[in-house]
């Protein structure tokens, strides 16, 4: 039986929904992105390389792998690609506590387990930049941990009144697996929930794009101000890596948003019809995609006192007082 959730584990964190299904959906999910943004900026986008340009967000990762692994003489060497790769693991084991996948990894207050795997790669882009000595970068980290800091706690506490919500009246443990079966009904258990879930949602809406450094919540990187903020001295492989877990977190999160705040696999019910309750969930996430990708191509950068300033003022007030209300 050990044997067998141990395989189960191997091929799912490397196959499905792991490893290689986290690549198709960056190949996609970028082609999609510069798709919409060269609609945007009235573009075309990339047209050449593979059907459409499909294959053009690949030819570019392949491109950076391909280059010379160069390091400056006072950074820190071989650390930040372990961190990189234990960063970039924690995002696909969460995709196991999730419906997604076909034999999902749960139990009684998983939420604690997401929420700790989900600072992992925070941490490990935070440390990227802190082993590289430059003043630029130095003035990205700092930026960056700014951002962290308002960011992270109303994500926490926005994403986790849908799981008490779940835990009171369906009696799922802080289970997030099992409240992402039952987000749908969370709407409408009563009229204090319906508050607090919209309250959550506006919150958690913001939070996540702080955390993903979605306009106007984008100031750690300022390419115009700053060069090129944390990854100023990457290039090659490495910065493919952080590209990497970058990327994979513009999946993961969005996916977690969908299954809490936008009903997951409802109307169907994936626990009994699992690639009909995919495909609803995989378009949602396409959806909410575009919809990021629009806002990040459109608003304008906020500087990093304006930025940190509406997180802790609107993202983390509202987020409190949607958790005070889901406890009552």
């Amino acid at each position: 039986m050990v044997q067998g959730m141990i395989m189960d584990l191997i091929i799912q964190g490397l196959i499905f929904p792991g490893l290689f299904f986290i690549i198709f959906l960056i190949i996609f999910t970028q082609w999609i992105y510069r798709k919409v943004a060269a609609r945007v900026q009235y573009r075309r986008g990339p047209c050449y390389t593979g059907p459409l340009g499909f294959l053009q967000p690949f030819a570019d990762f392949m491109k950076l792998l391909m280059k010379e692994d160069v390091v400056t003489k006072y950074s820190v060497k071989h650390i930040p690609i372990v961190l990189a790769s234990i960063g970039l693991g924690s995002l696909i084991a969460i995709l196991l506590l999730t419906p997604l996948s076909l034999r999902p990894f749960y139990g009684d207050y998983d939420i604690i387990i997401l929420f700790y795997l989900g600072l992992w790669s925070s941490f490990a882009i935070l440390f990227i930049g802190l082993a590289t000595p430059n003043p630029y970068t130095s003035l990205g980290v700092g930026r960056y941990m700014a951002l962290l800091v308002s960011s992270e706690p109303s994500f926490i506490a926005s994403f986790i009144v849908p799981v008490i919500i779940a835990s009171r009246f369906f009696n799922v443990n802080y289970s997030f697996y099992k409240a992402s079966i039952l987000s749908h009904r969370l709407w409408t258990t009563d009229p204090f929930s319906t508050v607090s879930m919209i309250l959550a949602a506006v919150a958690g809406f913001m939070a996540l794009m702080g955390i993903l450094g979605i306009r106007p919540f984008d100031f750690p990187e300022a390419e115009g101000e700053i060069y090129w903020g944390i990854f100023t001295e990457y290039g090659g492989p490495r910065l493919a890596l952080v590209f990497f877990i970058l990327f994979t977190e513009r999946i993961v999160f969005p996916l977690i948003y969908v299954m809490l705040f936008l009903g997951g696999s409802w109307p169907v019910d994936i626990t009994m019809n699992y690639w009909a309750g995919f495909l609803i969930i995989f378009t949602k996430f396409i959806l909410l995609f575009i919809l990021l990708t629009i806002i990040d191509n459109v608003m304008p950068r906020l500087r990093p006192d304006q930025g940190v300033r509406i997180l802790w003022k609107y993202a983390l007030t509202l987020s409190l007082i949607a958790l005070i209300i889901s406890l009552i």
